[in-house]
């Protein structure tokens, strides 16, 4: 009687609803996955921290009515991580913050999921007022998204005090700036839009009531992703050598360059086995300056010809490194450099 009573309510237009659900969520899937993919992989951001997974993730809540719509961004996320090559959960710290970012896109699907309802009475139509709305949901979903991540950074590879916390909210400021104004441009332009129009001609949203109910494995699933953040990969405090923040003298390397008439300076991180010929070539290539350097068997060491228009031997002056203020008896690629090191190239006489 009871199998009779099942198979009853699960009838042809509860079946057509499911499988409509289904596709609106590969749907989402396959637009975030794509969206991302080209942003990133083809350069096609305007500006940094430019992206539409937020976006995305709050119109399949919109639209799926349904606690499945928490699968777009973990799925867009994973998906676009790999077509990127992106090795994620291993390796370094730069791919162990994925458990960050996916629970960060997550904590704003169930924020959605719950006050879903509000939302989209909130932009029923496109007026000034809702413009503001939406405005203000792009910011405050970057606001939590950023201050979770930020934190994930400082829990992941930076040391566990308030100054090295504050220290990491002050270096994401202004990438934090370009991710609220992606905010504003996508929900304001895509968000609104389509909020505003969809209902008005087309019979998009599954009419699927959730109950308070179904909620429950959802806020689950994001809990667990918010608890194993903490674990895992992440039990250990880093050593120095293991920081990042590269915008930061104490947590990257800083390098000066200074030829005959000119100088450049940078900040460039430094991995594990980083040396100062590796960090040299790194700083060459990301500013466009011409390196040359000779291997020398009887030496078994790399030596420097020119950097730049500065050559060797050209007015009787060579180029010389200095590592915190000191001449190291070794050669550039034999000598081993930490995260706040400071490295000199001088073009003098010797």
């Amino acid at each position: 009687m009871k199998i009779k009573k099942i198979i009853g309510s699960f009838n042809i237009k509860n079946n057509k609803e499911f499988f409509l659900d289904i596709l609106l969520l590969i749907g989402f899937i396959v637009i975030g996955t794509i969206g991302r993919t080209l942003l990133v992989g083809w350069n096609l951001q305007p500006f940094p921290n430019f992206e539409i997974i937020m976006v995305i993730t709050f119109l399949a809540v919109i639209f799926l009515k349904s606690p499945l719509a928490i699968f777009v961004p973990l799925f867009s996320m994973m998906l676009s991580d790999m077509l990127l090559g992106n090795n994620i959960f291993v390796g370094n710290h730069m791919n162990r913050i994925v458990l960050f970012t996916y629970s960060g896109f997550t904590m704003i699907a169930i924020v959605n999921i719950f006050y879903r309802k509000k939302f989209k009475n909130n932009l029923g139509k496109i007026k000034l007022k809702n413009i503001g709305i939406a405005a203000g949901l792009g910011i405050g979903f970057v606001l939590i998204y950023d201050t979770w991540t930020n934190v994930g950074w400082w829990y992941l590879i930076y040391p566990h005090t308030i100054g090295s916390l504050s220290a990491v909210f002050a270096a994401g400021i202004p990438f934090m700036i370009y991710h609220m104004i992606s905010g504003v441009i996508t929900f304001v332009a895509i968000a609104l839009p389509i909020v505003s129009f969809a209902p008005m001609n087309y019979k998009i949203e599954i009419p699927i009531k959730i109950k308070n109910s179904h909620k429950i494995p959802i806020l689950a699933l994001v809990i667990g992703l918010i608890a194993l953040s903490f674990t895992g990969t992440a039990i250990q405090i880093p050593e120095k050598s293991e920081i990042w923040l590269e915008n930061s003298d104490e947590t990257s390397v800083k390098l000066v360059v200074i030829g005959d008439t000119w100088m450049i300076k940078d900040n460039i991180f430094a991995y594990k086995e980083e040396t100062v010929f590796s960090i040299l070539e790194e700083f060459t290539e990301r500013n466009s300056i011409f390196l040359k350097s000779t291997y020398y068997e009887q030496f078994d060491s790399v030596l420097i010809d020119s950097i730049g228009i500065n050559q060797n031997g050209g007015n009787g002056k060579y180029w010389q490194y200095y590592v915190n203020g000191d001449i190291p008896m070794v050669g550039c690629d034999k000598f081993n450099i930490f995260n706040g090191d400071y490295i000199e190239w001088r073009f003098e006489l010797v």
